[in-house]
Formats: C-alpha cells, sequence, structure tokens
C-alpha cells in the first residue's frame, strides 16, 4: 500500500487562525487566536489522515525571484499583523514539539517547496495530497498529487480540476498568464479574460504552442479572431514574463530525503508551553 504524505499550506492556516480568533489572549494579555486556532484545524487534519506523514509549509522572508523580475508582484498584499507575527515563533515551537516538522525558506515562495516536494514524493511513489485553496497550486495535480481544499476537505484530481476551471491542470500556469492573476496583481493580456484564455488553451494549447499557431486562430471558430491576434502578438514578450510568475517551481535546492518526518512527541516540553498559553484543552490530554 502507498504512503501518503500530507503537505500543508502553512501560511493559509496562519491567517484563517489568526482571523478567525483575532481576540483570544491569555492571562498574561499575549495573542494566542492564531496558535489556537492553527493547533486545532492541525489535529483535525491528523485525525483524519492516520498512518500518514506530515509537513507545513510556510512563506518566508526575503525577496522572490517573481518580485526581482515583476515589481508589482503581490504588491497589494498587506504586511502580516504585529498580533499575528508575534505568534510565529510560539506556534513553531508547538509543532515541533508535538512531533512534526515545518518548512520555509528564505527568499523562496512556499508553492515552490510544495512544488518540489511534491514531485520528489511522486517519484517515490507516495500519494501526495496538498491542503491548499490556492488556485496555483492547482497546476501540480496528477493522479498522485492531489489538493484537499482545507474548508470542507473536499479532494481534487484531474477531473475536478478540470470541472472547476474547465481546464486541465498542466495549463493552469498557462491560462492565468493569459487572463491575469488579481490576487498576485499580474495583469495578464487586455482583452483576454478566463473565456478566450480557456478557448486558446482548450483549442490550441501552451502558451508556446498557441504562438507557433497564430495563423490558425481565425479557422477554429474564434469570434473577433484578427484582434486576438494582434493582442497575442502584441503583449508577447510581457505574456510570456506573467508565465514565469504564474509557474511554480519544481526543482529547487531542496531534497525529501533530508527533511525529518517522523519525530517523537516532546511530551513534557509540550505541557508546558500548553501551560504557558492557557490551552487546557490539550493539556488534559497529556495528563
Amino acid at each position: 500500500m502507498k504512503k501518503k504524505i500530507i503537505l500543508i499550506d502553512g501560511s493559509f492556516y496562519l491567517y484563517r487562525a489568526y482571523y478567525a480568533l483575532p481576540n483570544l489572549i491569555n492571562s498574561k494579555g499575549y495573542p494566542t487566536g492564531a496558535i489556537y486556532g492553527f493547533i486545532n484545524m492541525f489535529n483535525k487534519i491528523i485525525k483524519i489522515n492516520p498512518n500518514s506523514y506530515f509537513l507545513i509549509v510556510f512563506d518566508n522572508k526575503g525577496i522572490s525571484f517573481r518580485k526581482k523580475i515583476f515589481n508589482k508582484y503581490k504588491s497589494k498584499r498587506k504586511n502580516m499583523p504585529n498580533n499575528l507575527s508575534i505568534q510565529i515563533n510560539p506556534l513553531l515551537k508547538i509543532i515541533k514539539a508535538m512531533g512534526y516538522n515545518t518548512i520555509s525558506i528564505n527568499n523562496i515562495e512556499a508553492d515552490d517547496i510544495i512544488g518540489t516536494l511534491a514531485l520528489q514524493a511522486e517519484k517515490k511513489d507516495y500519494f501526495v495530497y496538498i491542503f491548499s485553496l490556492d488556485k496555483d497550486i492547482a497546476q501540480l495535480v496528477t493522479q498522485n498529487i492531489k489538493i484537499v481544499n482545507p474548508i470542507n476537505y473536499s479532494i481534487s484530481g484531474p477531473k475536478e480540476i478540470y470541472y472547476k476551471y474547465r481546464i486541465f491542470p498542466e495549463f493552469i500556469s498557462d491560462f492565468l498568464a493569459l487572463s491575469g492573476d488579481s490576487i498576485d496583481n499580474i495583469p495578464g493580456i487586455p482583452g483576454i479574460g478566463d473565456i478566450i484564455g480557456k478557448n486558446l488553451i482548450n483549442k490550441l494549447g501552451n502558451l508556446k504552442y498557441i504562438y507557433n499557431n497564430l495563423d490558425i486562430i481565425n479557422n477554429i471558430n474564434f469570434r473577433g479572431g484578427n484582434s486576438i491576434k494582434k493582442k497575442l502578438i502584441k503583449y508577447k514578450k510581457l505574456v510570456f514574463l506573467y508565465h514565469k510568475l504564474t509557474k511554480i517551481k519544481t526543482d529547487i535546492n531542496l531534497n525529501l530525503n533530508d527533511l525529518n518526518l517522523i519525530n517523537k512527541p516532546k511530551k513534557n516540553y509540550l505541557k508546558s508551553l500548553f501551560k504557558t498559553y492557557k490551552f487546557n484543552k490539550w493539556l488534559k490530554k497529556y495528563k
């Protein structure tokens, strides 16, 4: 039976926990909502995935290669609230004391860590389940790599991704480069929205194939084919730049074999942490 590895988008859970419990503090006035909410959700993931390996992936400080080549990338994102940032180190200590591992790398986005580890795990014959709501992650989906919705726990493989987006996983990055991604502040080609972008991909293929076959756009039942062709030619350099932003890297310098996926819980240390942050709910478990 294949082993299962769970890769968790830690940044998503961190913010979700923080905004769900923004006013939770311990008796000393220290904010604890993000810590409590995160561990609560993580425990649920552990419970519904017995006999699995777990790794939580976080974004880290620094400037990613995407920001270097396109300064407007994610420029609409707000800075992390101070009440959240001061909860990160205590959270990491608790996760480690529970016997689980986290990973973050300066200047490397979490998506690229997840992409690299997911492909390595697949080659080692693991089933990979990625807990994330990030649309970019959909491009990693195969028969052995699936996305789990962190809110309702629905599982998406290649068919589910196609039903949701009307394109197959391997074309997600091409589609986002063409149509844009407002969340990451990627403009896409003006006038090429979701519908035209999906039609181009479904009828022609990926970006390279589209640009190698511009002359047949008028022959494949496209309304306004000449206008679309002119836009594609005008914005060619930009769309290939955008594709560098939307394509998840799967070859960063990281080896799954070097990560400790199984560790013994440090129960006494964990109890002391739970006492410090007044998490009596979990303290009872270790009496």
